[in-house]
C-alpha cells in the first residue's frame, strides 16, 4: 500500500492486519478517525495492562507503519486517541519499557505532546503550586 494514509487507508489497514478490533468498532463511532483509533488504543492499553511484550511491540510496529505515511488527520489522531491515551509511566508500562517500544518517530511525538501538555496545565511552568486549602472550622455553639 503506497501513497499517504488518510482515514479510509488506515481503516483498511487496521482491518487486515487487527479484524477483531477493527470489527469491535462501535456502529456510531464508525467514521469517526479519533473513536476509531480510540478502539485501536483501548486494545493496545490491555495489551500493556497485561505486559504482554510481544503484542505491545506489534501494536507500536503497525501504529509506527500508519505514522511514517500519515496524512496530518491521521498523526494528530495517533497524538491526542492513541499515544495520549497509553499509560507509559503506570506500573505495567515501566515494567515493560513501552515508551522504549515506540519507534523514534513516535517517542519524539509522544514527548511533544507531554511537553505540550505540560505547557498547557501548568507543570513545570516555575511558578510554585498554588497553596494547600484550610479547613473550615466551626463557631463552638452557646449552651
Amino acid at each position: 500500500m503506497r501513497g499517504m494514509v488518510d482515514r479510509e487507508a488506515f481503516m483498511i489497514m487496521l482491518t487486515e492486519r487487527y479484524p477483531a478490533v477493527a470489527a469491535d468498532i462501535d456502529e456510531c463511532a464508525q467514521g469517526l478517525l479519533h473513536l476509531e483509533m480510540g478502539t485501536l488504543a483501548r486494545v493496545a492499553q490491555a495489551a500493556i495492562s497485561d505486559e504482554d511484550t510481544a503484542a505491545v511491540r506489534e501494536h507500536f510496529r503497525f501504529i509506527g507503519e500508519v505514522y511514517r505515511r500519515a496524512t496530518p488527520e491521521v498523526k494528530n489522531a495517533v497524538h491526542v486517541s492513541y499515544l495520549e491515551h497509553l499509560s507509559f509511566d503506570g506500573k505495567h508500562g515501566k515494567r515493560i519499557k513501552a515508551r522504549e517500544m515506540l519507534s523514534p518517530e513516535l517517542q519524539a511525538g509522544l514527548r511533544g505532546l507531554e511537553a505540550y501538555n505540560a505547557e498547557l496545565f501548568g507543570r513545570g511552568s516555575g511558578l510554585p503550586p498554588p497553596p494547600a486549602s484550610k479547613p473550615v472550622r466551626r463557631a463552638k455553639r452557646k449552651r
